[in-house]
């Protein structure tokens, strides 16, 4: 009995210890995974912030260029009207649209000039956001890294574990292993110890008969059902 119990021990162990490995896994997997979504989370927010800059920019380009035609359309009038051969009606349309057009660009200039204020206030704040978003990024990436590292020397353990496992099982009673496996399927700990007679898997008292027979043979826990032993 004292070998059986030996062998069976033996493998509730190192199941333990698989068990352990996959924890440690499952933890650094989680961890990895929340430092994805975080790292996706801020790129997002901060490519929002860098594209509402570059459409600011944009505004800004554009109202600057339309100044700009503005300008050389004026231009173009005023020199038509200076040396056009032009009708008396032409003559009066063309300073209409000449005024309308100098009243538009001192409208337009205003606007320009407060979009490149904008820009040049928000250029270095924006330049500033993205050097703190990569040098966020880049520690993040480190951490990731040493996590991948980890996983891959638990997985090797895990790996390794696994297949020493046979070895284990072939040491332990056919019938005492297929008890094991049940109960292994239910509880994460299918063998308790019995202590003070209290069985330490559901912490209730067994029998006194149970306490007696777990002393020479390997029995079950009556509430629970898990394989007993004593220290």
């Amino acid at each position: 009995m004292a070998a059986e119990l030996e062998a069976l021990l033996e493998l509730a162990q190192h199941d333990a210890a698989i068990r352990e490995q996959a924890l440690k896994i499952e933890g650094l997997q989680r961890r990895r995974a929340t430092l994805v979504e975080a790292i996706a989370r801020e790129q997002n927010e901060f490519l929002s912030h860098k594209r509402a800059f570059e459409e600011l920019q944009r505004q800004s380009r554009e109202k600057s260029r339309e100044v700009d035609d503005l300008d050389a359309q004026i231009r173009a009038d005023t020199e038509k009207l200076r040396t056009g051969l032009l009708s008396y009606k032409e003559m009066d349309a063309l300073r209409v649209r000449i005024e309308h057009s100098r009243a538009r660009i001192d409208q337009l200039e205003d606007e320009a000039i407060a979009l490149i204020n904008k820009v040049e206030e928000q250029a270095p704040q924006m330049k500033k956001a993205e050097e703190d978003f990569l040098k966020w990024k880049s520690k993040i990436d480190h951490e990731i890294a040493q996590i991948d590292h980890e996983i891959a020397a638990h997985t090797q353990t895990w790996d390794r574990l696994k297949r020493e496992r046979t070895q284990r099982v072939e040491a332990v009673d056919p019938k005492l292993l297929r008890q094991y496996e049940e109960l292994r399927t239910r509880y994460e700990d299918p063998m308790a110890f019995v202590h003070h007679g209290v069985c330490s898997g559901c912490n209730l008292r067994v029998s006194e008969i149970t306490v007696e027979r777990v002393r020479s043979e390997i029995v079950t826990c009556e509430n629970c059902s898990r394989l007993l032993y004593v220290k």
